[in-house]
């Protein structure tokens, strides 16, 4: 594409180039792209409790159960390709659901991730569902106040 040479007045050409304006585009398009960061919860209107404890980083190699406000359980999981699946299950089916997925599993833990507004009870509930599926251990996710 040959851009058009603007007169002047003063008798010297314009030139317009747009070499510059694509390179300030895609380095803002880097910037972004490194700077933003995603929620993995966001999907699930869940409002962790805070803790002063410092978060473990761990690889999504468990199983992670997800408890709105609502009371709706979703699990989440990576299946055999290496792709993070999230489904809903019901509590009559939990249970299996949860054993066959902790099977297949490299480690027996498990993840609660539960809304702070939820009664303790039904978390209880959905632990002791997951020592019953098999989870050697249980830990509860909570956003850090540091």
């Amino acid at each position: 594409m040959k851009l058009d040479r603007i007169k002047r007045r003063s008798g010297g050409t314009l030139i317009l180039e747009i070499t510059p304006l694509i390179d300030v585009v895609f380095l803002l398009l880097i910037f972004f792209m490194l700077a933003t960061t995603f929620d993995e919860r966001s999907a699930f209107k869940i409002e962790l409790p805070k803790s002063t404890v410092a978060k473990t980083k761990s690889t999504l190699k468990e199983v992670q159960v997800l408890v709105d406000k609502d009371k709706n359980v979703y699990i989440k999981y990576t299946n055999n390709s290496g792709k993070t699946e999230t489904e809903e299950l019901e509590l009559s089916t939990f249970v299996d659901f949860v054993s066959e997925k902790l099977e297949t599993s490299e480690s027996k833990d498990v993840v609660v991730s539960a809304d702070k507004d939820i009664d303790y009870g039904f978390i209880v509930e959905i632990m002791s569902l997951l020592k019953e599926a098999g989870a050697s251990g249980i830990n509860i996710d909570t956003n850090s106040t540091k």
